[in-house]
């Protein structure tokens, strides 16, 4: 049998240049899913304390899609394999948005389409970020912000950093309309355009459902039981469907702000007529087109509805 069929199986490509990891950006349909990883833990009171496990508490998992000749496509399948799923490769994915990220890339996939036409696929998950040890430049997030300033011209979804608050992370606020800027309407105004609410409407067709927590007794017959407070709190889950660049590198620069853990207010936009805190753990973005995207969170209530001043 010919020794050269005798080779490690982990790299099936030889004698192809490799890549440095920013060569290449996926195209449009590509999407990446952020998670958070916190340890719950339920008081005697029936509710729950939340905290993350450990800095790198908000992970990333990157569907990646290219669209190449074949030449291109060997290429990419060579870095990709060259990581052999243990080391950390770096992938650019959409400059204007993200910063160059280093991950482990556990899969990836060829589809030939015709003679010079292939699709490539990889999936590249961020295990290692430490968000808030980079909390104003952002781990993620290629974020655009600037200090607050009076006599500035200021439009919808821009973000401002202020001082404000003693906890650096909380200086940070959401244009909520066009305005020029003055003290009446600034961050801390009496008639402030900025807002540290999670203030962005989703589309028409959100839906929830809301599960009562109480307790259920068999002993002959059943009976329920509400043993405690605040026993219907409201899960959410909201798409964002055709949003602009500039709305979703605002929505993002929030949601990574709060690292999956951090409480914030929302008043649901519809039915419901009393304000919340919530946490949000996990969201979606998907690329679209051109300045068209789509994002999708899962926000979870906070039973108690109290947000450290501090956190």
């Amino acid at each position: 049998m010919s020794e050269e069929l005798f080779y490690d199986r982990t790299r099936n490509i030889s004698g192809v240049s490799l890549l440095n990891g920013t060569e290449y950006i996926p195209i449009y349909g590509s999407s990446v899913s952020f998670s958070s990883n916190n340890m719950e833990f339920k008081t005697n009171d029936g509710y729950y304390q939340l905290s993350p496990r450990g800095i790198n508490n908000l992970g990333a998992k990157f569907n990646l899609k290219y669209k190449t000749d074949e030449n291109s496509a060997q290429k990419l399948a060579n870095y990709y394999e060259n990581s052999e799923g243990h080391k950390q490769i770096i992938v650019r994915t959409d400059p204007q948005i993200y910063n160059d990220v280093s991950g482990y890339c556990d899969q990836y996939s060829i589809n030939r389409i015709n003679n010079q036409h292939y699709e490539v696929g990889a999936m590249l998950e961020v295990l290692e970020s430490p968000g808030f040890l980079n909390w104003s430049g952002m781990n993620y997030l290629n974020p655009d912000f600037e200090d607050w300033q009076n006599g500035q011209s200021y439009t919808k979804d821009d973000i401002v950093y202020t001082g404000v608050n003693d906890a650096k992370i909380n200086n940070f606020f959401y244009c909520t309309s066009a305005h020029s800027s003055d003290p009446e309407n600034s961050p801390t105004g009496a008639n402030s355009n900025w807002t540290q609410d999670f203030s962005w409407n989703p589309d028409i067709g959100s839906n929830n459902t809301v599960k009562f927590d109480v307790n259920r007794y068999e002993g002959g017959y059943s009976t329920m039981n509400k043993i405690k407070d605040n026993t219907a709190v409201t899960p959410i889950t909201y798409n964002f469907n055709s949003i602009t660049t500039k709305q979703l590198k605002s929505m993002l620069h929030f949601l990574e702000n709060k690292g999956g853990y951090r409480r914030f207010r929302h008043q649901i936009s519809s039915i419901y007529n009393r304000p919340k805190v919530f946490i949000c753990p996990e969201w979606t973005h998907t690329w679209v087109y051109n300045n068209s995207h789509n994002l999708t969170v899962s926000f979870k209530e906070d039973p108690l509805g109290v947000i450290p001043k501090n956190s």
